[in-house]
């Protein structure tokens, strides 16, 4: 089934109108028009007026969240680096297409921070792309050592996650991590990170953007209407956007704290004090500028701010179903399993 029709049925259920359902389907209006700061500009833009975002979007590039300890002091590569990298991108292609396994197709690559276990082989991946590679060597541009900045308690609950992923202890269902116990990773992250699923469905309409993350199918409603922030806390916090020229500014605040829940990754967790700047801004027909500015003091010492250059992919995408089983046999397999373990059975 089509995804855009069952996210545009949903939205219309709540009288929400969304871009994209009806006759707005029609082609982007790439003509002179008059964006809301009275700028003219040629840029892609929607039937009425807002500076075009839609499409289906994913981070495809070699660049880590944090910069590797391997490259401490050093923010971009040389030509030669660059070149070594692509030609390690185009050897994973080739074994992906040639339905190969090994480390290297798990996304690990030169000194590249690994993904956790490399838990996820190639089934679970694109097929046939290679991801770009860009000279940074973090997605972090500030604070300039490329890492985050936790709090020393949050540091020490980031190991202890890391040392505990996948292994346990297991003595409750609230032991497994949120992603999975398939309710999320955070919204932090939903813009560029899924080592199975990082596609997202931008969708306009008069008043909205709505952003649809195929992992966990976690969605996003954002008024761009001029309106406050409201008061209620929510898994996702509070989102209100406006539109700086070309741009996209979308601010966050009023999560639920739910730091008593174990993360796969520290960062992504929410509190009460967690405070969300994103930017969207078309670099081109291919590519979105996306910059998040992440300040909470409950976890971080300094707020932090990342570059992520998110591309477009082919027309016809489509984001399909995710599905995640948590409670099916997971859940009773984790819990036996670990007590089977201390037992010594």
């Amino acid at each position: 089934m089509n995804r855009l029709f069952v996210l545009c049925t949903g939205l219309l259920a709540a009288s929400i109108p969304l871009a994209g359902c009806s006759a707005s389907t029609a082609a982007p209006d790439h003509a002179a028009a008059t964006s809301t700061d009275g700028t003219s500009t040629t840029s892609p833009r929607t039937p009425w007026g807002d500076p075009d975002l839609q499409g289906v979007w994913r981070y495809e590039a070699t660049m880590p969240l944090e910069r590797p300890a391997a490259l401490a002091g050093k923010a971009t590569l040389t030509d030669e680096e660059v070149a070594k990298r692509q030609a390690v991108e185009k050897d994973q292609e080739s074994r992906r297409l040639a339905g190969e396994e090994g480390a290297a197709v798990g996304r690990q690559s030169l000194d590249e921070s690994p993904i956790r276990g490399n838990e996820y082989n190639s089934f679970w991946q694109d097929q046939g792309r290679p991801r770009k590679v860009y000279n940074r060597t973090s997605l972090i541009v500030d604070p300039p050592d490329g890492r985050i900045p936790y709090m020393p308690d949050a540091r020490k609950a980031e190991a202890r996650a890391s040392a505990r992923y996948g292994v346990g202890p297991y003595e409750s269902y609230l032991d497994p991590d949120t992603g999975e116990r398939c309710l999320t990773d955070g919204v932090t992250a939903l813009m560029w990170q899924g080592p199975n699923g990082g596609h997202n469905r931008i969708v306009q309409s008069p008043g909205y953007v709505t952003i649809l993350h195929e992992e966990y199918r976690d969605r996003r409603i954002i008024p761009v209407d001029g309106r406050p922030h409201g008061s209620i806390r929510q898994w996702f916090g509070d989102a209100v956007g406006r539109w700086d020229g070309n741009t996209l500014v979308v601010d966050t605040i009023n999560f639920l704290d739910k730091t008593n829940y174990e993360w796969a990754n520290i960062w992504t967790r929410p509190s009460e004090t967690l405070h969300l700047t994103e930017r969207f801004t078309r670099a081109d027909a291919e590519t979105i500028d996306y910059e998040i500015t992440v300040e909470d003091p409950t976890t971080f010492a300094r707020p932090w701010k990342a570059a992520i250059p998110i591309a477009r992919l082919p027309e016809k995408t489509q984001i399909y179903e995710y599905a995640c089983h948590e409670g099916n046999y997971a859940m009773s397999n984790l819990l036996g399993g670990g007590r089977a373990h201390r037992s010594g059975r």
